[in-house]
């Protein structure tokens, strides 16, 4: 008898431990994981959508209900031709046409994500689309609307080169209009490359040639435009040095022959003072007896 009843316990056990196990493993099944950086909203067939935004856990998911999860961390989009880069493995990029009649394929980046308080708006938006199907659908959507938009305001060539990080902050700004209203932010975009056409290639060859001709003629006319003024100041500082020389021989040769006059003068001197020597300004009355005497002819008498 209690050999029975310790063989009923066992089996009653092993029942229990069964069943245990197989309700946790049915509970687990419905347990989902809400991932670090989004964010999730549970939606009951019967009963709606639960006004609750769940963050990073792991959360029970019963029967006819589902799991909608959105990245409130950063996410990018890259839409490119590069087969082996962007969300499609294929030709991608965008096609802009700019102010100068040319159609060019852009690779474009776009940085965005969902911000929290946001995420009911955006699952109320789009009938709880996946954020894959969102991105490819009607981010790329946006984004291409909105990169024809800003291309009509450059021409090819600018686009693709000085211009390039000024347009990447308008469609930044675009973009986040555009779909700032509908829950998803957007946090940068960017023109990251271009595969322009033949016929641009060729336009591009040709304005860069010219360009560079343009910059040698101007190197070459402030090249002469120096050697002029070298020169002109060459032929001054000459003219000038030739003026100085002739002026320095000059006040020589005025001193020299003051010189000679008074040593002629000193050589034709008899030694003798005049008798009458006047100051300036002083007036000298002469008479007969005075100037016979100065010329000695009353010592001929």
């Amino acid at each position: 008898m209690k050999k029975f009843k310790l063989t009923r316990l066992l089996i009653v056990s092993g029942v229990c431990l069964v069943l245990f196990l197989v309700g946790f493993g049915v509970y687990n099944s419905f347990m989902q994981w809400i991932p670090a950086g989004h964010v999730g909203l549970l939606y009951h067939a019967n009963g709606g959508l639960e006004k609750r935004v769940i963050t990073p856990q792991r959360v029970f998911v019963g029967w006819m209900t589902t799991l909608y999860t959105y990245p409130t961390k950063e996410q990018s989009a890259v839409y490119t031709n590069d087969p082996d880069e962007g969300e499609v493995k294929s030709a991608d990029a965008v096609k802009v046409a700019t102010n100068d009649n040319a159609n060019t394929d852009f690779d474009i980046v776009i940085w965005y994500h969902i911000a929290p308080d946001d995420v009911l708006k955006v699952f109320d938006n789009y009938r709880g689309q996946a954020i894959e199907l969102i991105q490819s659908s009607v981010i790329r959507s946006a984004v291409r609307q909105a990169a024809s938009n800003i291309g009509t305001q450059y021409d090819a060539f600018a686009l693709m080169g000085e211009a390039r990080g000024e347009a990447s902050l308008k469609l930044t700004a675009l973009l986040q209009k555009e779909l700032g209203l509908r829950g998803i932010t957007i946090d940068g975009a960017e023109f990251a490359g271009h595969s322009p056409s033949p016929a641009i290639l060729t336009r591009i060859t040709a304005q860069i040639n010219a360009e560079t001709d343009l910059n040698i003629a101007k190197t070459r006319q402030e090249i002469a435009k120096a050697k002029k003024e070298i020169a002109i100041t060459l032929a001054t500082a000459q003219a000038e040095a030739s003026r100085l020389k002739s002026a320095q021989t000059q006040a020589k040769s005025l001193d020299l022959l003051s010189i000679e006059a008074d040593i002629a003068a000193l050589k034709k001197w008899d030694g003798k003072v005049p008798p009458i020597q006047t100051r300036q300004g002083q007036s000298i009355v002469i008479t007969p007896e005075t100037l016979n005497a100065i010329t000695g002819k009353g010592a001929d008498r």
